[in-house]
């Protein structure tokens, strides 16, 4: 059974991101996957202070609620990553959370896929971001029919976005899709090799 995480990374929980992300795990978990969910906004994620610590530990020295969350990275098979739209861009503590397991977690062979969540304009660009981080990490992508966004403004607004439910819902089901077949037959040079460093992006930030 392949291991599906929903990570939310807005700063307020159980609002229109989480919702999103929830509906993903829902469709995972109904094609056969395990989930978790893991919401940013009750926890602690300080900034990257680019300490390169992590590349000989493989884990942050920062002391607060990244290892944990990094740990289950490591485990997944697939991960869905959700965020708002905070003036066209992530929020800073998701931001900090790609900075830092960036530095230090293999997830090349993974498949992740973005949700994102706002009122009105600057979700591509939010979407871009996550994919990007997702590209340079050697994550497989699936796409998807329907672009992954949903239109909100209070709480809960983002369940009237039908759009938006099913591209959440598709883009669940398709992630413990594609990890199931990679879980049973993993590509070569998506596994690390005992002995062997492999180039990663940020290597030259040393």
């Amino acid at each position: 059974m392949v291991f599906i995480l929903g990570i939310s990374g807005s700063p307020r929980s159980d609002g229109n991101t989480s919702m999103l992300v929830q509906k993903a795990l829902d469709a995972a978990q109904d094609y056969g996957a395990e989930v978790k969910f893991v919401e940013l906004g009750d926890k602690t994620i300080e900034y990257c202070d680019h300490s390169g610590k992590c590349y000989e530990l493989g884990e942050c020295v920062l002391e607060d609620d990244l290892n944990p969350i990094a740990d289950d990275m490591r485990q997944a098979h697939g991960i869905v990553f959700g965020s708002p739209a905070y003036y066209s861009s992530i929020p800073s503590i998701m931001k900090s959370l790609l900075d830092r397991v960036g530095r230090f977690v293999n997830l090349r062979g993974k498949v992740g896929a973005p949700l994102v969540a706002g009122r009105r304009s600057g979700m591509t660009l939010v979407v871009s971001e996550l994919i990007f981080f997702m590209y340079v990490k050697e994550m497989i992508i699936p796409g998807t029919p329907f672009w992954p966004i949903g239109f909100a403004l209070h709480v809960g607004d983002v369940l009237g976005d039908t759009e938006a439910i099913r591209a959440a819902e598709y883009s669940g089901s398709r992630v413990a899709e594609i990890a199931t077949l990679f879980e049973h037959t993993p590509a070569s040079w998506s596994q690390d090799v005992p002995g062997v460093i492999r180039p990663a992006f940020g290597d030259d930030w040393r």
